[in-house]
Order: C-alpha cells, then structure tokens, then sequence
C-alpha cells in the first residue's frame, strides 16, 4: 500500500493527516475479491472429489473430504471480513454507505475499476451458482445412494421391505432386532 502525506492539512502542531489514494483501495478489493474466486474454486473441486468419492463407493474416505470442505468453507468466512474491511475502506472514501454492493461500487468508480468489479461480480455470481447446483447434485446422489443400499439390505429388517416400490414379503429373519 502507497501512503501519501497532503501537507496542506498542517495544524498548528504540524500534524500531517494521512491519505490513501482511491486505487490503492480499489487494489486491495480487487485482490480480495480474487481470493474469494480461488476459494471458490477450491470448494468446487473439494465437491467433485466428495461426489467421486461417493460414486466410487469409498466411504471411509468420505469424512475426510467433507473436512476438507469445512476447511475451505471457513477460509471463506475468514476472507469475507478481508473483503468486506476493504469494501467499507472504498464505501468510506467515495462517500458511500458503509456496506455497499458490488455493483454499486462500480458505478461510482472510475471506468476503468467499474469494469473490473463488474466483471468479478459476474464471475463471482456465476461461480456460486455453480456450486450451489454441484452441492446439489452431490447431495442428491449421495441421497439416492443411501436409499438404494437401505433398499438393497431390506430384508435384514424383520418386517420384510420394498422392491423398488412394490411391497416384499420375505421368509425368515436374520436375528430379529439385532440391526
């Protein structure tokens, strides 16, 4: 960070007060912005590797990746108050609420930076939504998956089971209550 001292805010102490320049701000944004997408992606890769695991049948590996989730989730958290220091940093010296959006820093910025935090706002925004849907799919198949192996050890309960939706009746019992 560049510090520049004006002099002309000399008080009778000669105290000098400090400014930062306007880039210098937009810089630190920008860059935590950046982390937040190398995060993301980070986090995306982490739910490709659980829904692989998954599908592979490798459950005992499973714990470790939804750690490792957690992880990246909580360098997340950690980098918002990065990103949202530097954000009240830029709303302070263009005047602005204290917690402003994205796209409302843009469009009191030079057009230069506007279109930098335009164009990481939609990259951001498209990442999310990609994750979400990722989430989701991994979530739905790891649910069927638990759903098909219930199905499919049915009849170790004692009541019989399902069929893929139809009604079973099954002869015998495997050590009623035992499971």
């Amino acid at each position: 960070m560049r510090f520049t001292f004006d002099l002309s805010t000399l008080g009778p102490r000669g105290s000098l007060s400090l400014v930062v320049d306007t880039d210098d701000l937009f810089v630190q944004l920008v860059e935590s912005l950046d982390r937040d997408l190398e995060l993301l992606a980070i986090l995306r890769y982490r739910l490709i590797v659980l829904g692989a695991l998954a599908a592979a049948d490798q459950s005992p590996s499973i714990p470790m990746a939804v750690r490792e989730i957690e992880i990246v989730y909580e360098s997340l958290r950690l980098e918002e108050l990065v990103r949202a220091s530097a954000t009240v940093s830029v709303a302070d010296h263009l005047e602005l609420d204290p917690t402003p959006r994205i796209d409302e820093l843009a469009a009191h910025a030079s057009e230069g930076w506007s279109e930098v935090l335009l164009d990481r706002r939609r990259v951001l925004i498209e990442t999310v939504t990609g994750i979400q849907g990722l989430a989701n799919t991994v979530s739905a198949a790891m649910g069927r998956r638990a759903a098909l192996a219930d199905e499919a050890l049915a009849f170790l309960r004692a009541d019989g089971g399902t069929t893929y939706g139809r009604a079973a009746s099954r002869g015998g019992v495997l050590v009623d209550g035992a499971l």
